[in-house]
């Protein structure tokens, strides 16, 4: 059926954990020295090469490993750009959905058809041990809708699958899903500047309606401290305002990942 589809591709969306990220932001440079710096030692001023040395590499700040509720925690002090309070689902619940959402694309065809083992694999993939939580918001008076996960724990392979987002995109920008004899075309684009984070991923989804109209939705991901930040809009005044929601909650969560 129609809402089969389309249920399953809004669900997808919302609760998309594609593993995405490019590298982190650049470590602040180091001052310059002060132009009262001592002068040089005698055996410099003579010509003599000074002992090499090698300087010490800045240390990486090490991922912290949060729980399904220390997650929740961060994503329950966020609002959305009206001020309201997000509406936060983790552990059992949010389980349960993921798990509903995976057998409704499961159940969908999808051509071509290695877009099926993205869709499944990547925008809704077992989590396995890593703890995950969902913040949601929709404007009652415009429908605009917002969301953001955070999920915690996932290994390093997958997390090294960030590197074929690009080409996963490329492979799978125009896609037909099929239920019940129902055709949905969804084309997605990718998309730069959303968010502040120079490590961000985004691309906008469309999703032609069998009745002519298009469904749009932008997400944007990026990694923070091996903590996994997917944020999605969809509704609203236009396609910018949309991609300011999704970016301007994906950098408020990334600020409190510690």
């Amino acid at each position: 059926m129609k809402t089969s589809v389309l249920r399953a591709l809004g669900a997808a969306i919302i609760l998309g954990t594609a593993i995405s990220s490019c590298a982190g932001p650049a470590e602040p440079q180091a001052s310059a020295p002060p132009s009262s710096a001592p002068p040089a030692p005698e055996s410099l001023k003579t010509g003599s090469t000074p002992p090499a040395t090698t300087p010490a590499p800045t240390p990486t700040p090490e991922a912290k490993a949060y729980t399904s509720t220390e997650l929740a925690g961060i994503l329950q002090q966020l609002e959305d750009s009206e001020g309201r309070k997000l509406s936060v689902l983790a552990g059992g619940d949010l389980t349960d959905i993921l798990d509903q959402t995976r057998a409704l694309i499961a159940a969908i065809e999808v051509s071509p058809a290695e877009c099926k083992e993205l869709a499944v694999s990547s925008t809704v993939p077992q989590v396995g041990d890593a703890a995950m939580a969902l913040g949601q918001s929709t404007d009652p008076a415009t429908g605009a809708a917002t969301a953001v996960s955070l999920t915690s724990g996932l290994d390093e392979a997958a997390l090294a699958r960030v590197a074929d987002q690009p080409l996963q995109l490329g492979q799978c920008a125009n896609m037909t899903m099929t239920s019940s004899g129902v055709d949905v075309a969804v084309s997605i684009t990718p998309m730069d500047g959303v968010g502040g984070m120079s490590n961000t991923v985004a691309y906008r989804t469309d999703t032609q309606l069998p009745d002519g109209r298009v469904q749009s939705m932008i997400t944007a991901l990026a990694v923070e401290r091996g903590v996994l930040l997917t944020a999605v809009a969809s509704g609203g005044e236009s396609e910018a305002d949309a991609a300011w929601r999704a970016g301007a909650l994906l950098d408020t969560a990334a600020a409190l990942v510690e």
